[in-house]
């Protein structure tokens, strides 16, 4: 691990800690360090009772990897060469993507990002290729965090975001866009799409899809980013809280699908099917892609066995119900009163996470690790167990 204690830490998240090497200003980006943990979170509790080891690196090399892609002009006029666009079976998204400035903008200067570079063990940020062990650390630009106010009205809670709007050029925007290729096992749009009237129309599909599988185009969603439980946002309300013009809403919109047809084809490389994920985005006097991606964010299978953070997802569903359903009461408790969930479930429910099993905590380790050097190469975790060693141990815990 890169010792980074001579930097303040700012933000001690459950996954990663944020340290200040600069402050930003309102219109000048600052300089901050995001030191992954070992630290795992579900279901939006934080911090989990026990860890993976190695996990941070694999978090942190996994982004840089993706994030100097991402950045490159020359990767996107390849992916356009690619023919992956073509391939989109929804002609009217296939020549809106084609038409857009979004992607005009990637083939001549790659994608905006927030990324800096990854640390070294003496401390020095350097590109991912210089990078001759692991490392938990990477730099970025800081933007500020503007967090949306909150008051209570006929019983529950509403939020305003309308200051974020005055006069700043530099700020993260409050939105966690999502992106879906199809819905496999876990994914919470089955529910949504069974619950809320024409909800497939908004999100551009033309007939209401049912049962697991892949959908007929990619489709995006939005999610409250500062607010204590995600909550899911129509179109419109997610345009107006964003605090950006119409114009970089629209390039948010290409920018996810876009990076996410981009990354479906990285993963495809290492023999990996990516099913849906997230970004974040911020300000920085243009639109730029910010947090990390690395596979919490992300939902991945290899021969129809999860890769990403859902297998723990399960485990806890199988192995944890009570905690998994104080979760879910937890929510709604926090729409009434202005608590942490885990504060809630622990205080209040009784009923807190219990550890992992060592041997499926094990397999965890290896499923992050050998996916990270099957996606990035560079040998830096030296010699890595298949990715089929943590698969057999998923599927003899009942997982896939």
């Amino acid at each position: 691990m890169i010792n980074v204690r001579r930097f303040k830490t700012i933000y001690a998240g459950s996954v990663k800690n944020l340290r200040v090497k600069i402050r930003p200003t309102k219109s000048r980006p600052g300089v901050y360090l995001f030191e992954f943990t070992d630290d795992y979170s579900i279901f939006d509790y934080g911090k989990m009772p026990d860890q993976i080891p190695g996990k941070g690196a694999t978090a942190a090399i996994i982004t840089a990897y993706l994030f100097e892609r991402l950045g490159s002009a020359q990767a996107w006029r390849d992916f356009s060469a690619s023919k992956a666009l073509q391939k989109l079976k929804s002609r009217e998204l296939r020549d809106e993507l084609l038409a857009s400035k979004a992607l005009r903008r990637l083939q001549q200067k790659g994608m905006p990002t927030h990324y800096r570079g990854i640390l070294n063990q003496d401390g020095k940020t350097v590109t991912l290729a210089k990078l001759k062990e692991p490392s938990n650390v990477i730099e970025v630009n800081a933007a500020n965090i503007i967090h949306p106010q909150d008051m209570f009205y006929a019983g529950r809670r509403i939020w305003n975001y309308n200051h974020i709007h005055d006069c700043l050029t530099n700020f993260l925007v409050p939105l966690e866009c999502v992106f879906r290729f199809g819905m496999p096992a876990g994914s919470s749009l089955v529910k949504r799409l069974e619950t809320l009237p024409n909800y497939h129309v908004e999100l551009g599909l033309k007939t209401k899809p049912t049962g697991a599988g892949m959908l007929p185009r990619p489709i995006l969603e939005f999610f409250s980013k500062l607010e204590p439980a995600d909550r899911l946002l129509p179109h419109e309300l997610a345009l107006n809280i964003a605090g950006v013009n119409n114009e970089n809403f629209l390039l948010i919109t290409h920018y996810t699908l876009l990076l996410a047809l981009f990354l479906r084809e990285e993963f495809a490389k290492a023999k990996v099917e990516l099913w849906d994920g997230k970004f974040e985005f911020v300000n920085m006097s243009g639109i730029a892609l910010g947090d990390a991606i690395t596979p919490d964010e992300l939902r991945l299978t290899m021969r129809g066995v999860q890769l990403s953070k859902e297998p723990v997802r399960q485990y806890y569903r199988k192995y944890a119900p009570a905690f998994v359903e104080a979760m879910d009461q937890a929510k709604k408790i926090a729409v009434k009163i202005d608590k942490p969930l885990a504060k809630i479930v622990n205080d209040d429910l009784k009923c807190p996470p219990p550890v992992m099993d060592p041997e499926f905590r094990a397999a965890v380790r290896d499923m992050y690790v050998g996916l990270t050097e099957a996606v990035c190469g560079g040998g830096l975790f030296g010699k890595t167990p298949p990715l089929e060693k943590a698969m057999q141990v998923y599927r003899r815990f009942g997982i896939a």
